[in-house]
């Protein structure tokens, strides 16, 4: 999956969305149509730029389907398997420009089936009392993100510097094989409970407040994610423009800035979680609530950081790479602190009978910031390169400061 989203951009921008390949995209003048009279005229990279935002927000978005079927009809572990299956077909029809478009959502369906469930089964491992959570979420998403790094850097080069095409079809390749992979070890996850269960389970008294209480920080987080899509979507544009790529005679792919970006949470794992143990030793951890506010200062600072260097302290010259490296570090120690903390808290306070929903409910928050940016990214060209990122800057940092005002409010109502 990660292979195809740092391509795609790229791909729609330089290739697809141009006058010589309209013609070849089914059901182009319609998507146009539709994208022009929800958000007004657009440029061609406007549209390749918004239709990347809304993918990465369905992609999002789906797992509140996602959830209520795992909850409700399938099961995690079923849900898994289909949303793999869902996923690959999705990815075979993108590498089509005739299919590319329905190839988008019927990939995004699969990530909704996939992605919350996931999330269920590793919650599941654990009462809902167990200090081990965060770490366990943490170490999922260092798995997740090792695929990620590895995508963009093999996947992304070919298709970018090779055939667009045939960086497609890697992906889908390891997606199948993905697919095959989680079949065969399904079964060491927790079993599903019977569908009549999974059916009559109901809210109890007092989960209204707990579910307002989730909802109000899904609504801080999508802040965060509004900063964090333009690293999937703008910022390779960004890259093409603006970024000295030459490092020793070679000139890094543009896909690669999102190979960057998946190995910097990585490194930053355990020197983070050796912070979070040493702190609980002398009692000062900050908290789930206090985690999410910083993830969302550092996810500022980041944004901060790249403006300085798109002009504001560097000059009108291209930004050397190692400025973007820090990028990626303080940006990915925010998502750190952020994404594997909601993930835990979410599990652990959502209302039994619908954990699976609440977790797609934290994939809505990712469509919310996705949507926006990709909205936002009309202006990419027409502010200068400093400002375009400062104004994404604020949003994460506003969030870090409403945050710092209700969590107490918020702890009370969650019972932390």
């Amino acid at each position: 999956m990660y292979g195809v989203q740092a391509l795609l951009i790229l791909y729609m921008a330089n290739a697809l969305f141009t006058p010589e390949q309209l013609a070849s995209v089914g059901g182009f003048a319609a998507w146009r149509s539709l994208l022009e009279n929800l958000f007004g005229r657009m440029s061609l990279q406007g549209l390749a730029t918004q239709t990347m935002g809304l993918y990465l927000g369905l992609f999002f978005l789906t797992p509140l389907l996602g959830g209520w079927l795992g909850d409700r009809v399938w099961g995690p572990r079923r849900a898994c398997i289909i949303g793999a299956v869902l996923a690959t077909a999705g990815m075979v029809m993108i590498i089509l420009p005739a299919s590319f478009l329905p190839g988008l959502l019927v990939s995004a369906l699969g990530a909704g089936a996939l992605r919350c469930n996931l999330n269920a089964q590793t919650g599941h491992l654990y009462p809902r009392d167990d200090g081990r959570r965060d770490a366990a979420f943490s170490i999922l998403a260092a798995g997740l993100n090792t695929g990620a790094f590895l995508g963009p850097l093999l996947i992304g080069a070919l298709g970018e510097l090779v055939n667009w095409q045939w960086g497609f079809a890697a992906a889908s390749g390891c997606m199948a094989l993905a697919a095959i992979t989680l079949l065969a070890g399904n079964g060491l996850m927790p079993a599903d409970t019977p569908p009549e269960s999974r059916r009559s389970a109901r809210l109890q008294a007092g989960d209204g407040r707990t579910i307002a209480a989730l909802l109000a920080v899904m609504g801080l987080t999508s802040l965060f994610w509004l900063a964090q899509s333009q690293v999937w979507n703008v910022y390779a544009l960004w890259g093409r423009d603006h970024l000295d790529r030459l490092v020793l005679g070679f000139e890094v792919p543009v896909t690669w800035l999102q190979a960057f970006d998946s190995l910097a949470p990585i490194l930053a794992v355990p020197p983070v979680l050796a912070l979070w143990r040493a702190q609980a030793r002398r009692g000062r951890a900050p908290g789930e609530l206090g985690k999410i506010g910083i993830g969302l200062a550092l996810m500022g600072a980041a944004f901060i950081w790249l403006a300085l260097g798109s002009g504001l302290v560097l000059g009108a010259g291209q930004t050397p790479i190692l400025w973007v490296v820090m990028f990626h570090l303080i940006l990915n120690t925010g998502w750190l602190y952020l994404v594997p903390t909601v993930n835990a808290l979410f599990s652990r306070t959502a209302p039994a009978a619908v954990t699976g929903v609440m977790l797609g409910i934290v994939q809505f928050a990712v469509f919310l910031g996705s949507t926006v940016s990709g909205w936002l990214g009309r202006y990419y060209g027409t502010m200068a390169a400093a400002d375009f990122w400062l104004l994404h800057a604020a949003f994460p940092l506003g969030g870090a400061a409403i945050m710092w005002l209700v969590r107490g409010r918020l702890a009370v109502l969650l019972r932390l």
